[in-house]
Formats: C-alpha cells, structure tokens, sequence
C-alpha cells in the first residue's frame, strides 16, 4: 500500500514538474472583423484553448469554429454554413513559434514585441504566418496579443457571387490569451 502511494506521489510530482514548463489557457478570445460600406462582419469566439511552452516558446492553439459568435443569428448561420462549412471543417488550429522568445525575461513584469511564426489551419487549408504581437508578463502571469489580415481566397473560404462586391477578401484577426500555469 505504501508503495502504491509512493509511486503514485512520484509520478504526480514528475508530471507537475514536466508541465510547470506549460501554461494554457481555455477562455482565450479571437475576434474577426471586416467592412465594408454594404456589409460588416464581426464575430466573437471566447472558447479559444491553447498552451505555450515557457521553455521554448512553442504556442498550439485550437478552437471550433462554431463557437464564433455573431449579433445576427443569420450571419452566423451564412458563416457556418455557407463559407466555413464548419460541419465539414470543424476546428482550427494554429502551431507555431515564438521567434524571438529568449528576448523576454518571464521573470520580469513587461510587454515584449513577439515575432509569431507558424502553421495556421482554417477550412481545411493549412498557410505559413508570420506575424507581430507582443507578450505581456505581469506578476507571473503571461498574456499574448496579436493583430493580422488572413485571405479568404488563401484558405479556399468562396464567396457567393451576390456578395463578392460586399464582402472583403481580408479579414482582420484579433487574439487576445491570458495563460496560466498548468
């Protein structure tokens, strides 16, 4: 009995020190906007999860798609449907790397500019990025945001020829993630 104890003590301490390297976040929040002078997209998706490894800078990030929330249930349901096609390409997800991560001191309450590079995944097509941000450490805790355009044509998302005219084909992406400890 001891030992089972003893093992399973050592095994939960070795994972707690394996993963004291990681801090995630479930709640972190990707906005997408685009206007134009007929139309205006903007959604919200507060369900985003992602982990960064405070080693090495490594981020993953992963979201369903349908948790992007419109004003207007019928954009919402155009979105998911007719240009997402979230019932066939259910999530996306982005890989990457902090480029300059040994620049920022974790140790010290700041806001660092970040280079982001990595592979981004939406509806099925997976691009390169590379893009700029920045990482604020305070009292321990990191936050990370970025701002970028991403294609619609890049990633195979078609617009409806009634629409083509309405609808940009850049549309802005905002992250915002408060990690904490694993």
């Amino acid at each position: 009995m001891k030992k089972t104890i003893l093992i399973t003590y050592v095994i939960s301490l070795l994972s707690t020190i394996g993963l004291a390297q990681k801090q995630i976040t479930k709640e972190g929040v990707i906005e997408i906007f685009s206007e134009t002078s007929l139309f205006t997209i903007e959604a919200k998706n507060p369900k985003v999860a992602s982990i960064l490894n405070t080693e090495n800078g490594e981020v993953v990030a992963s979201t369903l798609v349908r948790s992007f929330k419109f004003k207007e249930a019928l954009v919402e349901e155009h979105f998911n449907e007719n240009y997402m096609e979230s019932h066939k390409f259910p999530k996306a997800i982005f890989n990457g790397q902090i480029k300059n991560f040994s620049d920022i001191n974790l140790s010290e309450d700041s806001t660092y500019p970040i280079s982001i590079s990595g592979k981004l995944t939406i509806h099925g097509e997976t691009r390169d990025i590379l893009e700029n941000g920045e990482l604020t450490v305070k009292n321990g805790l990191i936050s990370a945001n970025l701002t970028f355009n991403i294609s619609l044509k890049n990633y195979k998302i078609e617009i409806e020829p009634n629409y083509k005219d309405r609808i940009n084909d850049l549309i802005k992406i905002t992250v915002h993630f408060d990690y904490k400890p694993i």
